[in-house]
């Protein structure tokens, strides 16, 4: 099949219900080129990846994209109004029963005037909405059973495609699966024995230029709230550089970047060569920033030196188990945390009252605020609760020293740590004029990190083609590379990128290296 010009890609449809126009929207951006997929093949082959804009994408093996062509995907066998729980009932034909409320349906409306497909925004008009009066006067399906069609009491005409139903379809399973795989996934707590299989390495020069490393680095660092960085640059820029591949620094009254050095005349005790109790940083912070990056620039070659840290969302499950009395009493107990102080000529007097365990709405544990220093000695509570809340912070303290780690950093190592989940620490170490301790320390917020997983994820592909998803990995054993199709990865790129696009494109069409492997370029960095 012989592809000409972009405009005329619609005829791809039937392989992987991609329709592109000559027009696209302003999120097109990388390009994958693949097979066309008549059929689901077996053979696992190269996904060709193409540098736009100095931005390299590549799908991993290990993600299972499959593209199933129209006819082999679900299909419609009956759509029927419920009028009881005021909903609609699609049967498939394969058997499943999905039902779907008539105000989420009314609301989600895909049309033009109720929704902005540039801007993946809803516009319908709230003001108009009465939930009460939304009715039907009928509901049908297309001929060929892949989209649901509903007639409206006020003749507005909605159209939906049924990937895009099933995808979002209200089952438990479907509900638990979302959340877990685009929302926040499961994070894995541990103990001080787990500690040898949880610390990740990864190459800085991997993390810095492969998308496919960045994001394997962030999943570790989601998932166990802790990662390391090896044989990056000895420079003090280098931690911003981190930072902005995967958002932006978080500026506190420390500043952007902050440096780590031991000086006597200092404000924060972080400053000091004394042993640093473990600990969270910024409690005082009501939105304190979520990750920590530590750029070991120079390690000292003292005896001391050492990291301490732990999972203290793992040791607060315990004490949750163990002792539910002083889990209660450090989880409702209101605390005032405080900073005090001047830093490079800025003053500052944060304050914040939180518990040192936060729960979450569903009594999950979202946050631990933990630190001696910070800890102010205005104590609002009752004085009957001062003496059995010390208690139970003794026995927390005790349980997470008896959890921690302890290991030495190298120059170069850039340590990433969750500042929610993490308490950390340090052994007190001695300077020479010939070795001084230098580390640059940076913060980033949840929000930008989990924001950049997803793009790399391909968020905007799993929305738009949820079809492309089956048990929602990609299948990469749908793709070879003769007779290619173009598959455009919908992410943050300007229109004038189209032209990128159908160069690299056409460039690959002609390409006779398609078959053995894309020129140049590395795929996923090594953990190691």
């Amino acid at each position: 099949m012989a592809l000409r010009k972009l405009s005329d890609l619609s005829t791809i449809r039937q392989f992987g219900r991609i329709l592109i126009k000559g027009n696209p929207p302003p999120m097109i951006g990388r390009c994958l080129v693949a097979t066309p997929i008549g059929s689901v093949q077996q053979a696992r082959r190269t996904i060709h990846t193409h540098d736009l804009g100095g931005s390299r994408t590549s799908a991993r093996a290990s993600e299972k994209f499959n593209f199933n062509a129209s006819e082999d995907g679900p299909r419609i066998g009956a759509v029927f109004e419920q009028t009881s729980s005021r909903s609609v009932a699609v049967e498939l034909i394969d058997g499943r029963r999905f039902e779907f409320p008539l105000i989420w349906l009314r609301d989600n409306c895909q049309c033009r005037e109720c929704f902005h497909p540039g801007s993946y925004s809803r516009i319908l008009n709230w003001e108009n909405i009465d939930v009460d009066s939304i009715r039907l006067k009928n509901c049908s399906k297309n001929s060929a059973g892949d989209t649901l069609k509903l007639l409206w009491i006020d003749d507005h005409i909605s159209e939906f495609p049924l990937d895009w139903l099933v995808a979002r379809n209200f089952s438990e399973d479907n509900c638990s699966d979302y959340l877990n795989e685009w929302y926040r996934p499961k994070a894995r707590f541990w103990g001080q024995r787990d500690f040898p299989v949880v610390l990740k390495n990864f190459e800085y020069s991997d993390v810095i230029s492969d998308d496919g490393a960045l994001r394997e680095w962030i999943e570790s660092l989601i998932r166990f709230g802790i990662v390391m960085i090896k044989n990056a640059p000895l420079d003090d820029e280098v931690a911003r550089k981190l930072a902005n591949r995967i958002g932006f620094i978080r500026r506190t009254h420390y500043g952007d970047e902050y440096i780590i050095k031991a000086k006597e005349e200092t404000s924060n005790v972080a400053y000091l060569a004394a042993p640093l109790q473990m600990h969270t940083d910024l409690p005082y912070y009501e939105y304190l920033p979520g990750c920590n990056l530590l750029h070991y620039i120079v390690q000292t070659e003292s005896a001391g030196g050492q990291n301490l840290i732990v999972d203290a969302m793992y040791v607060a499950e315990r004490l949750r188990q163990e002792h539910p009395d002083d889990f209660r009493l450090l989880s409702e107990t209101l605390v005032n945390w405080c900073d005090v102080g001047t830093d490079e000529g800025r003053q500052f007097h944060s304050i914040y009252r939180a518990p040192v365990i936060c729960l979450g709405r569903d009594g999950s544990i979202e946050r631990i605020l933990q630190s001696i220093p910070q800890r102010d000695s205005f104590f609002n509570i009752p004085m009957k609760r001062v003496e059995p809340w010390y208690r139970a912070l003794a026995k927390f303290i005790q349980m997470i020293y008896q959890e921690s780690v302890q290991f030495k950093t190298a120059s170069g190592d850039i340590l990433a740590f969750s500042n929610v989940r993490m308490l950390h620490g340090r052994k007190g170490y001695t300077d020479t004029d010939a070795n001084t301790r230098h580390v640059v320390g940076a913060f980033m917020d949840w929000d930008e990190i989990y924001s950049r997983w997803r793009v790399l994820k391909g968020f905007q592909m799993k929305l738009q083609h949820p079809l492309a998803f089956s048990n929602r990995r990609f299948n990469s054993s749908a793709f070879t590379s003769q007779n290619c199709v173009i598959m455009l990865l919908i992410c943050p790129c300007h229109h004038s990128k189209l032209r990128d696009c159908q160069q690299a494109i056409a460039a690959a069409m002609r390409s006779p290296t398609s078959e053995g492997g894309r020129p140049g370029g590395q795929h996923a960095g090594t953990v190691k």
